[in-house]
């Protein structure tokens, strides 16, 4: 922007008339015009930054009547539909898995400040449904913006389309007489040990999504063949699977006294921590790391634990070098999802679908029909990821008048139901 603009933006706003906006218009609607064009002021401002990638975006939104207030309802449908529109847009930068991990961080700086990412935007179409008010939204939406706030909060710089980790390590420290491990207690234990803070810690900072255990069923009752901490692959893949995991860490640390030293009252302590990663869709193991660190103190217990923090380090750095290299070579590979859609009623649903899920769904680049017959279609997905992370993308899409329940996922296969959304009688 020259020095001539920035003066001219000024003398306007020096002008400008107080009330000259009306007070119930939302902020995200104070910064377009019918039609969708940016009005003066947030258009001259725009201008003079970089390059702004943006996405247009339709969306319905609803707002209730309260005490025949339409004018009020008409501005909370607004409202609705274009946090819809900022909430589809982060669907589209960050994975879904990241949307539910970091859902409250979200809320409060990206979700609730629609405003701050909303470029323009114009009103297809609106009507009154009994004690509803629906608009339809057609938005340009700053992708910029959106990639710039979730690096600033962190959670772009966090999550990179790497896996969700979840960790099955025993743990041993001196005096200890048997190793400790969490899933063989009754309630389920939500303490972390001292090897699975240090790696889950590491691996965090790095960009992997920690399985928390916090929220999990504390009283979900294992079989046996989890009562004991030697856990086998499959154990550990079912549970894991379960639980949204990509990954499970399966492993154990043990710490031991390695010598003497001349002070009598010391020791020298020695922990080794040995670890596979293990790929829940396959049950293939994608890395393998073996560490040791040593650790002298008076008190034993204290010695062991800078052991296992210094094994857990060695441990930690090797494990994220195999299982980076590994999964972004395997996830940039396409693979075909087969695509089951029940419930169909009306023909013109299953197209909407089809176009949404080709369109606007993260990662899929093409959609193939092999046929659709008694309510029911059977499609190939063309995608970069798995059936699971497929069908968890599905879970937080907004599709129009329409609820997508998912029955079932297997390694090769999606299987959901189109239910329509009813509207109220009048």
């Amino acid at each position: 922007m020259t020095n001539f603009s920035k003066y001219l933006v000024l003398v306007l706003l020096l002008l400008l008339p107080t009330g000259a906006l009306p007070p119930s218009q939302p902020l995200a609607q104070m910064t377009s015009v019918p039609g969708g064009k940016s009005s003066g002021t947030a258009a001259m401002l725009k201008a003079g930054q970089g390059s702004n990638e943006t996405r247009t975006i339709d969306l319905v939104g609803r707002g209730t009547i309260y005490h025949d207030d339409v004018a009020g309802a008409r501005d909370r449908a607004i409202a609705d539909a274009l946090q819809g529109v900022v909430e589809r847009a982060v669907g589209l930068v960050i994975s879904q898995a990241s949307v539910v991990e970091d859902f409250q961080l979200l809320s409060d700086r990206v979700y609730d400040q629609t405003e701050a990412f909303i470029d323009d935007y114009k009103v297809l179409t609106e009507s009154k449904s009994g004690q509803y008010y629906r608009v339809m939204v057609r938005a340009t939406v700053s992708m910029s913006a959106i990639k710039d706030r979730l690096q600033s909060v962190g959670i772009l710089v966090i999550h990179k389309g790497l896996p969700t980790i979840m960790f099955f390590l025993s743990e041993q420290n001196i005096g200890e007489p048997s190793p400790k491990y969490w899933w063989g207690q009754s309630p389920l234990s939500t303490h972390l040990s001292v090897t699975e803070k240090a790696l889950s810690e590491y691996m965090r900072e790095k960009g992997f999504v920690i399985v928390d255990r916090a929220a999990l069923d504390r009283d979900v009752q294992l079989g046996p063949e989890y009562m004991g901490s030697e856990l086998s692959d499959a154990a550990a893949v079912r549970l894991g699977k379960e639980l949204g995991a990509d990954l499970v860490i399966i492993g154990k640390a043990v710490v031991r006294y390695s010598g003497y030293v001349l002070d009598k009252d010391t020791r020298p302590i020695q922990a080794m921590v040995s670890t596979r990663a293990i790929r829940t869709d396959s049950g293939m193991a994608i890395a393998l790391s073996q560490g040791t660190g040593a650790g002298v103190h008076s008190d034993d217990r204290v010695g062991g634990t800078e052991a296992l923090n210094l094994s857990a380090s060695v441990v930690a750095r090797d494990l994220v070098r195999q299982i980076m290299a590994k999964w972004r070579k395997d996830v940039r590979q396409p693979v075909l999802v087969e695509l089951v859609v029940k419930g169909i009623r009306e023909y013109a649903d299953f197209v909407r679908f089809r176009t949404h899920l080709r369109n606007d769904v993260r990662g899929v680049r093409n959609v193939y029909l092999r046929g659709i017959k008694a309510g029911e279609a059977k499609m190939d997905v063309d995608f970069m990821g798995n059936a699971r992370t497929l069908a968890d993308a599905l879970m937080f899409q907004r599709f129009e008048n329409l609820v997508v329940n998912i029955s079932e996922v297997s390694e090769k296969g999606v299987m959901l139901e189109l239910i329509p959304i009813l509207a109220p009688e009048s």
